[in-house]
């Protein structure tokens, strides 16, 4: 069973400003409150499954490191990081409003190939996350601390979907099951789904 966790809202969530893979703002006290919420949601899953978690991988973000802390701390587990999960480079967006983003993405086609802000393609992100996904055993219960369109795109990866057919946003906060002993089959755990995932 491999959790996949979206870090919890961040200063720059709040602020609605364009992380992409700049690493350095951390979480708010709300992001906390989330962690601690998918810390627990994840335990209780693991309890009734009978597969207790075994460790922590996280993306080398401050927000995602806080939030797998959070995590590995209630599960009483190690963490390690991996740079593959951080979220998609967005270039040259990074930093700016969220406005601002959406503006400078008008008219933009943003297929799987297009370097966003001359960051990275969604193809890239999924290429990268499918290949840290491979290395995780599913017979062995690890949490994944990532970024919304990193899941995005492993999702979409996992239904044999483009990662532009899951369009809504992934919440903070949110805990996604993928169940490697039924076929890869996907859980919402901690909150809904968004439409269309």
């Amino acid at each position: 069973m491999i959790y996949l966790v979206r870090h919890g809202q961040s200063q720059w969530n709040l602020l609605r400003r364009t992380q992409g893979q700049i690493p350095h703002p951390g979480l708010t006290d709300l992001g906390r409150r989330q962690a601690s919420a998918a810390a627990h949601a994840i335990r209780a899953d693991a309890d009734l499954n009978g597969e207790p978690v075994s460790s922590v991988v996280a993306s080398d973000s401050v927000r995602a490191v806080e939030t797998a802390e959070i995590v590995a701390g209630v599960l009483a587990v190690p963490t390690r990081l991996d740079g593959r999960w951080r979220e998609q480079g967005l270039g040259r967006l990074e930093g700016l409003g969220y406005e601002e983003t959406r503006d400078a993405l008008a008219g933009s086609r943003a297929g799987a190939d297009e370097r966003i802000g001359g960051g990275e393609s969604t193809r890239q992100v999924t290429e990268r996350a499918a290949a840290a996904l491979g290395e995780l055993d599913p017979a062995v219960a690890t949490v994944v601390v990532t970024h919304g369109d990193t899941i995005r795109c492993l999702l979409a990866h996992v239904a044999g979907a483009a990662a532009s057919d899951v369009s809504d946003a992934v919440p903070n906060g949110s805990v996604v099951a993928l169940d490697g002993r039924r076929g890869s089959r996907i859980r919402w755990l901690a909150c809904p789904p968004p439409t269309g995932a």
